[in-house]
């Protein structure tokens, strides 16, 4: 009997003990799942810089700067953290790639309908299409163009002025009926707050 009184005088005392410790471990375990959950969840971690490099070219249509008629974010977030990491040359439309380009993000036709309608719509020339189905139709989609287009030069522009290392030459590999005189000279002009980092390239004056 006196035993039993005992045991129920010690579990008397200790069990308050038990509780409050059990509170206190609950509680600081929930405050660190609450600071780790917050921390994880407030903001996403920057992408790392990419290494320092020397000298470098980046010919932009040899990649994949577009997804649809949109930019293709993640190639160009590769491409800002390329240029910051060192002097890059960008070369902006080598112009046998266009037409690629352009039958992937616009629509498919004859090559030069679609170089005389990118260039034309860009620069904003009063053009009307010539006797061919592609140019008639293209001439109804003008607003696309142009701001496919656009997105493209203001995505070279935006990195060319957060990398000041950043050069760039416009045109390159002109052919006749490309209108690359025409395309680079717009171009030119787009990237005017940069003018003296961008140079027009090689460019065939009679077919613009």
């Amino acid at each position: 009997m006196k035993k039993r009184r005992n045991r129920r005088l010690l579990l008397f005392f200790i069990l308050p003990i038990l509780i409050l410790v059990f509170f206190a471990f609950g509680c600081e375990w929930k405050e660190k799942k609450s600071s780790t959950g917050s921390g994880s969840g407030s903001s996403s971690p920057s992408p790392p810089a990419l290494p320092p490099h020397d000298q470098a070219q980046v010919n932009i249509l040899e990649m994949d700067p577009f997804a649809g008629q949109k930019l293709n974010q993640a190639y160009w977030t590769w491409l800002e953290a390329f240029c910051k990491a060192g002097p890059t040359h960008l070369i902006i439309a080598d112009m046998p790639r266009v037409p690629d380009h352009f039958t992937r993000c616009i629509a498919p036709g004859y090559w030069a309908s679609q170089m005389y309608a990118l260039a034309s719509t860009y620069a904003g020339v009063a053009w009307t299409p010539p006797e061919d189905p592609d140019a008639a139709y293209y001439y109804t989609i003008r607003d696309q163009i142009d701001a496919w287009w656009t997105g493209y030069i203001e995505g070279i522009l935006g990195i060319m002025k957060k990398a000041p290392q950043t050069t760039a030459i416009i045109v390159i590999n002109d052919y006749p009926d490309a209108c690359g005189a025409r395309l680079g000279v717009a171009i030119q002009n787009h990237l005017s707050p940069v003018g003296d980092r961008v140079t027009l390239g090689e460019v065939l004056w009679d077919w613009r």
